[in-house]
């Protein structure tokens, strides 16, 4: 994967979602850098200042957060298409309260967040697709804070494979263990009951 085609890919990415002329798709184009992380690289850690956004071009990261206990809590993961970074070390101009890895080796357009109100300004129809991500965004989180709260780890594992067909071959037991908030041990056997019921 090289930086021109890793372009090409973020603008039929957005051009899916709105509208550009060819003016403005270089203007994002250029507003972007490329970067390859290795296997188990970090993008960034907590407490780095990394205040930018992220695109995924290939590969798979966890986003996840380390207790006081160096217990690690994984938020979500990122696949490619998406968007991966620190909302809130973006807008409150703070340090980064989470981490975020490759876990295989991967590609990624970043911008960074003065880049980016610049080119909101430049091309307004970004900001507007932006707004769209966000609030996508807190509507998954939502629904995700709802079921931790109300839903069985069997329920949450079942909407896991549901919303993302295929997670199992891409993401290790114990980590998705980890974003249910169970133990592996637990997920084995929610999957050998699941199995069981299929026979």
């Amino acid at each position: 994967m090289n930086e021109l085609i890793a372009k090409k890919q973020l603008i039929t990415y957005i051009k899916g979602k709105i509208n550009l002329s060819l003016a403005e798709e270089e203007v994002i184009a250029t507003s972007f850098q490329f970067k390859h992380l290795k296997k188990k690289e970090y993008l960034f850690k907590e407490g780095d200042q990394f205040t930018s956004t992220s695109f995924v071009v290939s590969g798979v990261f966890r986003i996840f957060h380390t207790d006081s206990k160096s217990l690690e809590h994984i938020l979500y993961f990122g696949f490619k298409d998406w968007w991966v970074g620190d909302m809130a070390a973006v807008i409150n101009k703070e340090p980064n309260g989470i981490s975020v890895q490759a876990m295989e080796d991967s590609c990624i357009l970043y911008i960074e967040d003065t880049r980016m109100e610049s080119l909101y300004t430049q091309v307004p129809a970004v900001e507007r697709l932006f707004r769209i991500i966000t609030q996508k965004t807190l509507s998954v989180f939502q629904k995700r804070l709802f079921m931790a709260y109300s839903a069985s780890a069997k329920d949450r594992f079942l909407e896991l494979i549901n919303r993302h067909p295929g997670i199992e071959q891409l993401i290790p037991q114990n980590q998705i263990a980890s974003y249910l908030g169970i133990l592996p041990e637990s997920l084995s056997r929610i999957k050998r009951q699941l199995h069981a019921v299929k026979k």
